[in-house]
């Protein structure tokens, strides 16, 4: 069997997708860097060799040099989630934010003698919730991170051999770092694939004990395998020599109460000895079923927010402080007069509303957009566009998205068109109204003589007459009172429209 060595777990840290880095002593000597963790400092790989500081100069006064000082003085690691960083990219300052930790490695006399540094961008995480038009964009560029990641892992093969130079030390201290990976990766040696070195992360993602897999074939380790491809792709990767790489694969894998359904994304890479052979395979999985659950509970969600918005002929806008630009969905910009791929300025906008509206439309904008708003828009106004020039009652209901300080980002929201709902309103109330009127009249004649019929001086004084005359001048007063109510209401109504 071949023995292990450095060069592969250097060749398994360059091809894991999480960005990681190995410092040394106290002023952090960057010793290795992968590709993912390069991007994420924006440099290039002149920096290995250099104290952190003097390589990354933009940590200055940040609390990074500190923090790793202390888990190399105290040896206990370090992890956070969000945490902010400011970093130079393409010459720009740009503040991004990760999840990261600082795992002190121990010698015998309990010395630190080096630290791994993985880190995790999460900025996209924080902002996925700010505004669901950004949504959509958001899952792109996750997935096209994951293409690039997978890209990424392919394209160092040819950079291996230098970076394995700079490292050479023992089998005990590359397999630590790699029982320490943050993604699972596995050695599988020889044509029977035996399974040489799990770390626990891959272990998990199996879910097998290290004693149930090291030093078996991993056909025989995993009976779970068989009727999947897994196999088949680790006989063709041996016999070929060609790397197998998938994205989103999903596969059936061992829990406590039988098999279970995962997504993974995995890299299967030859491993190849001093004279070119091939001598085994190296496995990095990375389970992703979260992840991409979660993304397509978005997609559905998405999906029924746009048939709900279909269905109650809403119109969509959307107005980012920045830009100034509003903009919408293809309703909106028909009700605008725009055409289907264009946007337009704020001050447009306002112009096709009614000049009477206008300044009451503006004022409304500014205050939801001011630091004393609670950030909730409604107001009902009337616009009228340059192509049908339809006079149309729009109800505007929305609200602001805010940064992580507070400050305003965009007002989203959506319009319906009240037009017909209000004439149908005004011509209901207009009806109560004539009816009303032209109930009044009979009966103020009918009270009138139901009272002179009272003030009669019968000449048989019948009680009972009397009686009837009395509760017919009640409900005739009741009846009078009811209407008065709803010419009451219907006036109201015509000044609360006004």
């Amino acid at each position: 069997m071949i023995p292990f060595s450095s060069d592969l777990v250097i060749q398994a840290l360059a091809s894991s997708p999480s960005p990681t880095a190995i410092y040394s002593s106290e002023n952090m000597i960057i010793r290795f860097a992968n590709e993912g963790m390069l991007e994420v400092w924006g440099k290039d790989a002149s920096v290995i060799g250099k104290p952190l500081i003097e390589a990354i100069p933009e940590l200055e006064g940040q609390p990074f040099l500190e923090l790793l000082q202390e888990v190399w003085r105290t040896g206990k690691t370090y992890s956070v989630s969000s945490a902010p960083a400011k970093l130079i990219k393409n010459g720009k300052e740009a503040l991004d934010y990760f999840d990261y930790e600082y795992r002190a490695l121990i010698d015998e006399n309990n010395k630190t003698w080096c630290i791994l540094n993985t880190a995790l961008e999460v900025t996209s995480r924080r902002e996925f919730l700010e505004q669901i038009k950004h949504k959509e964009e958001k899952e792109q560029a996750l997935n096209e991170e994951m293409a690039a990641t997978l890209e990424e892992l392919t394209s160092t093969n040819e950079e291996l051999n230098r970076y394995i130079k700079q490292l050479a030390d023992s089998r005990e201290y590359i397999r630590t770092i790699i029982e320490q990976a943050p993604v699972g990766i596995a050695m599988l040696k020889g044509p029977e694939h035996h399974i040489e070195i799990a770390n626990p992360a891959i272990l998990k993602i199996w879910g097998r004990g290290e004693s149930e897999v090291i030093g078996y074939p991993h056909e025989s380790a995993r009976p779970e395998m068989r009727g999947q491809p897994v196999n088949n792709w680790l006989k063709h990767v041996y016999q070929s020599g060609e790397p197998k790489i998938n994205t989103e694969f999903t596969v059936k894998l061992l829990d406590k109460t039988g098999l279970r359904e995962a997504i993974v994304n995995s890299i299967y890479q030859p491993i190849f000895s001093h004279d070119g052979s091939i001598s085994g395979v190296l496995v990095i999985l990375e389970e992703i079923t979260q992840q991409v659950m979660l993304r397509k509970k978005n997609e559905k969600d998405q999906q029924m927010l746009n048939l709900a918005v279909d269905a109650g002929e809403l119109a969509t806008f959307y107005y980012q402080t920045e830009t100034n630009l509003f903009s919408g969905n293809t309703l909106l910009k028909k009700w605008f007069g725009l055409s289907s791929d264009e946007n337009m300025a704020l001050s447009l906008a306002i112009a096709v509303i009614l000049p009477e509206d206008r300044d009451r439309v503006s004022l409304a904008i500014e205050h939801v957009l001011s630091k004393d708003s609670d950030g909730h828009y409604f107001i009902e106004y009337r616009i009228q566009n340059n192509v049908d020039k339809k006079i149309r009652l729009l109800q505007a209901n929305g609200r602001v998205f805010y940064d992580s300080k507070g400050n305003p980002l965009s007002l989203n929201g959506t319009l319906r068109d009240i037009t017909e709902q209000k004439k149908e309103e005004q011509r209901k109330d207009d009806f109560i109204g004539m009816v009303s009127h032209e109930l009044k009249t009979p009966l103020t004649s009918l009270k009138a003589y139901l009272q002179i019929l009272q003030r009669m001086d019968l000449p048989t004084k019948d009680p009972m007459s009397q009686n009837m005359l009395g509760k017919s001048v009640k409900q005739v007063q009741y009846m009078n009172s009811m209407i008065n109510g709803f010419l009451n209401v219907s006036s109201l109504i015509r000044v609360s429209c006004i």
